[in-house]
């Protein structure tokens, strides 16, 4: 049994270290929410080791990231909002950047609407507040995240919505935006690509730790459209593998990608087919995406400006790799020789 600022709750941890079911009872008046929020994360975080079986792709050894129990913390919020005192919303939002940027991968999306709705409720200068925020020097991708669902700063899904991108290539990135085999369109395709910004975003920069990460951009697209092409898969089955369970898990490079989409894409809906098939599908805002095989590349395929496949220049494309392009036609990145070994590869 526990109390924090006046709210009673219950916390059953495990021996694993997995947290149990928490409740909240009414708060008394006067509650501050940054120490809610703060001793909630203290009663909530799970610490999870990944081992050193895994190939985590430049993970560092023992690394023991925080895994909210976001249940008991939501129950917190909420009860710390009906008592109608929300005293350090600056220290709460400060709290919440720490959150997100430790790159735990999960969804804020519940506490980011919580947040928007308590600070409608606050009297004085929000501008003030948002302007602090902002300029706190965390992550610009966490910010930019914040400010478009918290602030209500940022405009549709046009482009300017952002995902988080670790900087760490071995942590999933979080969309804003989103699309699935039932929402499909051009323009939603190229708004999952912006919102990477894969030419700005350090996450793939080019040569960093002496890597190119076109392997990450390809899962970050994939991942938010419904159509994983994964990071981390089983080395005996092929079965994608999800972040944090990933001990012994493969972390796959661009040519492992090749190997897998031969030998496991068709069980995860991925089929071959040509190049003009490719850019077509791409143009109907369907999933499509390359494969250099030998080569050690891959791109993702995205809607032509014009509508139509470009049998000279080929098909356009977007990728990370030791060059970084939102767009481009695939005849600049590769040379004649080279073009004859791609493949090409649709999900519906």
């Amino acid at each position: 049994m526990s109390t924090i600022n006046g709210i009673t709750g219950v916390n059953n941890i495990g021996n694993d270290g997995h947290a149990g079911e928490q409740r909240a009872a009414s708060p008394e008046p006067g509650v501050d929410f940054s120490s809610v929020i703060a001793d909630a994360m203290k009663d909530g975080l799970t610490r999870m080791t990944v081992t050193a079986g895994a190939d985590t792709s430049g993970m560092p050894g023992g690394f023991m990231p925080f895994n909210m129990g976001s249940q008991g913390i939501e129950e917190m919020m909420i009860a710390a909002a009906s008592s109608g005192q929300v005293d350090d919303a600056q220290m709460a939002l400060f709290m919440l950047c720490m959150m997100m940027q430790s790159g735990q991968g999960g969804d804020y999306s519940m506490i980011m609407q919580m947040m928007a709705t308590m600070l409608t409720h606050i009297q004085g200068d929000k501008k003030s507040l948002r302007d602090s925020v902002m300029s706190s020097g965390y992550d610009p991708y966490v910010l930019d995240t914040i400010d478009w669902n918290v602030f209500a700063t940022a405009q549709g899904y046009s482009g300017t919505a952002l995902a988080i991108t670790p900087t760490e290539a071995w942590r999933p990135a979080i969309p804003a935006i989103k699309s699935d085999e039932g929402n499909r369109s051009p323009g939603l395709y190229n708004a999952v690509i912006s919102q990477f910004r894969v030419e700005r975003a350090e996450r793939y920069r080019p040569f960093r730790n002496d890597a190119t990460y076109c392997n990450i951009f390809m899962w970050d697209v994939t991942s938010a459209r419904g159509a994983e092409i994964p990071h981390y898969t089983d080395p005996a089955t092929g079965e994608p593998r999800y972040y944090p369970n990933v001990s012994g898990a493969k972390s796959m490079t661009a040519k492992e990608i090749d190997k897998w989409l031969k030998t496991f894409g068709e069980d995860y809906g991925w089929r071959e087919v040509d190049a003009r098939t490719a850019q077509m599908h791409a143009n109907e805002g369907k999933p499509a995406v390359t494969s250099g095989g030998s080569l050690d590349h891959v791109q993702v395929v995205c809607p032509s400006k014009n509508g139509q496949f470009d049998p000279v220049r080929g098909v356009t494309v977007a990728q990370a790799g030791s060059r970084v392009t939102s767009y481009a036609y695939i005849s600049t990145i590769y040379g004649a020789d080279s073009l004859s070994k791609v493949t090409y590869w649709i999900h519906d």
